[in-house]
């Protein structure tokens, strides 16, 4: 993994569930997961191409003082290292709150994106309950993000992939969803960097057709398949 990449990397991972310590010359990193395929891969791939020194510690289920249970989770820890020092501001102002930056966004990649949506991302299909899946939201959890930070990745989004990004409003929060045919292409682009035991999150159908899945929406999922990703979405 060439520095490029590393950055777009550790972008969506940071923009997702990882968060920067508090140093000056040298800050560590952290992400928590539920999921140990996924803590798993961020530990080989960081391994494998940088020197930075990791730890990887399992918490026990708990319940907390206000009766909430938590599940079991691992921690992956990157030691003390000037390389979070020197990124930190891409994500953080000076009072330590989350930003969505232009450095950030300029730096993720497809695999950053697949890391964002492994900690952030999940799918509400639309119609289950009766039966019938006629809709699909791909969305992505930006709770701990301004709304002027959210409107600023929508614009982004939309000038760099020509996504038309819709804001979700959840209580005091806001989450962005993608619209069904845009999100097939996201999801695409992603799918190559999801670790298998996530692949639920995608539920895309390459080989297959599952008894949900109406005409309108298999003939989309074989146009998927047909187009290549680089003329699969063009601004218009």
């Amino acid at each position: 993994m060439n520095s490029s990449k590393l950055k777009g990397y550790l972008t969506g991972l940071i923009l997702g569930d990882g968060y920067i310590d508090k140093g000056v010359a040298k800050r560590a990193f952290r992400i928590k997961s539920i999921n140990k395929d996924f803590i798993e891969k961020i530990e080989s791939d960081l391994s494998s191409s940088t020197n930075f020194k990791l730890v990887v510690r399992p918490h026990p289920a708990r319940t907390g003082s206000d009766g909430t249970k938590h599940k079991e989770y691992l921690e992956l820890t990157v030691k003390s290292h000037p390389y979070f020092a020197k990124i930190y501001h891409n994500f953080y102002d000076d009072f330590r709150n989350r930003i969505i930056s232009k450095r950030a966004l300029r730096a993720i990649n497809w695999e950053g994106w697949a890391n964002w949506f492994m900690s952030d991302g999940y799918i509400v299909k639309v119609g289950k309950t009766k039966g019938k899946i006629v809709d699909r939201r791909v969305e992505l959890c930006t709770d701990r993000y301004p709304e002027s930070g959210i409107d600023f990745l929508r614009s982004f989004m939309d000038k760099k992939y020509g996504f038309s990004i819709k804001k979700v409003r959840r209580g005091r929060v806001i989450r962005i969803r993608f619209s069904l045919y845009q999100a097939q292409y996201f999801l695409y682009q992603i799918s190559p960097f999801v670790v298998p035991s996530m692949m639920y999150k995608l539920d895309m159908a390459y080989s297959y057709r599952p008894e949900w899945m109406t005409d309108d929406y298999y003939e989309l999922m074989k146009t998927v398949q047909s187009v290549s990703p680089q003329n699969f979405w063009v601004k218009k």
